[in-house]
């Protein structure tokens, strides 16, 4: 692909509350170099580079790139022209998906050219005192290091770029992945660690914590020698920091209301939660942040869809638009022992009202469903593509109406609570499983019905001794169903792992994941406009 680089940095007006900012990018001409020398110009750089994540996170691409073909969700009855995502069928190529996939690439490397734009000219500057630049180049080289991990993450080896281009650029190669993490990212992560504050005073930018969380993913990713001990320390800091606390109630990180098995009802002072380690901030006005978060438009069932569910149920803001592109696996349903774990009717939406309060549908989480009185009910044995338990996790009634697209909901990257799975995680695979056990029973006790006890059992310390990865691949999506990248999970624990649990969890999947779906293919246009062609810039293998 023929790389552009404009010689101006996209600027972001610092704007509202101390906790909010708003992050639009406001391309501006003619800035005098020694602009950036001051702190207004340093905070805008900084603000530029963060402009980028919303390109990815909060939109129907992290859907499908990070969710469905893996073990917990599969593709719903509209995911149809974009299927491939999910059945790995011969359309997930290098040319046939490659408007998605161009997409995501480009702007990747349009934030991480932002990143080095913004480095180069806060190192440059004269007039900061070195508290401020340093923290302005650790926040920047942090984001450069999420921006590297995506790409890594994502497609293996990838050109290697660490100062501003400017103009068209043809030549590229492939620099290998090992040498990304130990030559950009890593350092990169080092330094934040460094230099960034353990708060901030707006809660959108990267603290020490969120700097520590990243690299220690980084080091699970990676699987070097010595990089899960690290990791283990990593996340012990950043659990005794002082910084982050588990809410005491799982479902008030995303519902301020309502019963358990209805639909979530967002307040804004969900964004600050101090259990958010961090996020990408969104607005949803529609106009600076066009399409906000629209996240809560993609796991939601057909409950609007007359003669199939209730002929009579209107769309509504609060139960969101159906669009239905992803669903749960019965192994995902399966996890809770709802007796016990709140965290399944804090999850899923398994109960739909009439204006009246009447019901109108009700899925009892029985195989069967008795079928008398109000409302249609629906058995575990009677989902389809149609029909499934709703993630209500992104809901967003507050939007203008049911069918407006912007949401308000932050896309939050990490929660404490996924640090000290990340601990269990890096002892687990450091060779310290019964270290694990206190972590994982951490937030079982948050996440407790009351009056129960929901720590591990016999039962299931018996099944985590006997494979305690895949116990934690469970236990990850029993705490962070809908928010963890699934597909980056699965293949960071490697080939075997990500292939027995999509084939065992995923019937549409099965029949065609192979080993080389751990990556995506490499855009096509890449390729072509590489000077060199495929010999300079080859193709992942498979595809």
């Amino acid at each position: 692909m023929i790389k552009r680089a404009s010689t101006v940095l996209a600027l972001a007006a610092l704007m509202g509350s101390a906790a909010c900012a708003d992050l639009t990018e406001h391309p501006v001409t003619g800035v005098a170099s020694d602009f950036f020398q001051s702190e207004a110009g340093a905070n805008a750089a900084t603000l530029g580079t963060y402009a980028y994540l919303r390109a990815f996170y909060g939109g129907e691409f992290e859907v499908l790139m990070t969710m469905v073909g893996t073990d917990s969700w599969e593709k719903g009855e509209q995911l149809t022209a974009n299927g491939f995502w999910n059945d790995y069928t011969p359309q997930l190529s290098p040319s046939e998906a490659s408007t998605l996939l161009l997409g995501r690439w480009q702007n990747l490397y349009a934030a991480i050219n932002a990143a080095n734009t913004a480095i180069a000219s806060i190192g440059a500057a004269q007039g900061l005192d070195a508290t401020t630049k340093n923290t302005r180049l650790a926040e920047v080289r942090f984001l450069r290091a999420l921006y590297y991990s995506m790409l890594v993450k994502t497609w293996g080896a990838v050109q290697l770029n660490l100062e501003p281009t400017v103009g068209v650029v043809t030549n590229a190669h492939r620099t290998p992945a090992d040498s990304i993490y130990a030559v950009a990212i890593i350092p990169d992560l080092q330094f934040a660690i460094a230099n960034l504050p353990v708060k901030q005073s707006e809660a959108f930018r990267a603290t020490k914590g969120a700097a520590q969380t990243l690299l220690a993913e980084v080091y699970l990713t990676r699987g070097a020698q010595g990089d899960f001990d690290a990791a283990a320390n990593l996340t012990t800091a950043v659990i005794n920091s002082g910084a982050y606390t588990l809410n005491p109630s799982y479902r008030a990180l995303f519902c301020a209301s309502g019963g358990d098995d209805e639909a979530c009802d967002y307040a804004p002072s969900q964004k600050t939660d101090p259990e958010i380690v961090f996020s990408v901030q969104f607005v949803g006005d529609g106009g600076t942040d066009a399409f906000g978060n629209n996240l809560h438009l993609y796991w939601v069932m057909a409950y609007d869809l007359g003669g199939v569910a209730s002929p009579t149920l209107a769309r509504t803001r609060a139960y969101g638009r159906p669009f239905r592109r992803t669903r749960p696996t019965k192994h995902l349903l399966s996890l809770w022992n709802r007796a016990t774990d709140s965290r399944y009717d804090a999850s899923f939406q398994t109960l739909w009202k009439q204006p009246n309060g009447d019901t109108a549908i009700y899925f009892p989480g029985t195989p069967t469903a008795v079928k008398t009185g109000q409302g249609k009910k629906y058995g575990e044995n009677e989902y389809t593509k149609l029909l499934f338990p709703s993630l209500k996790k992104w809901l967003d009634q507050t939007r203008a109406d049911a069918n407006t697209f912007p949401g308000h909901r932050n896309r939050t990257i990490w929660r404490f609570a996924d640090v000290y799975l990340l601990r269990a995680e890096a002892n687990i695979r450091a060779g310290r499983p019964s270290d694990a056990i206190a972590d994982i029973n951490v937030l079982r006790t948050r996440a407790a019905q009351p009056g129960t006890v929901n720590t591990m059992n016999a039962t299931e310390l018996t099944s985590f001794n006997t494979d305690p990865i895949d116990f934690l691949l469970d236990e990850r999506e029993r705490e962070l169903a809908g928010e963890e990248g699934r597909w980056f999970t699965l293949t960071r624990m490697g080939q075997n792992i990500f292939l027995n649990r999509v084939k065992l969890y995923n019937s549409t999947a099965a029949p065609n994941v192979q080993a080389y779906h751990m990556l995506r293919p490499i855009p096509q246009t890449q390729i072509d406009r590489t000077q060199g062609g495929v010999q300079a810039f080859p193709q992942n293998p498979g595809y």
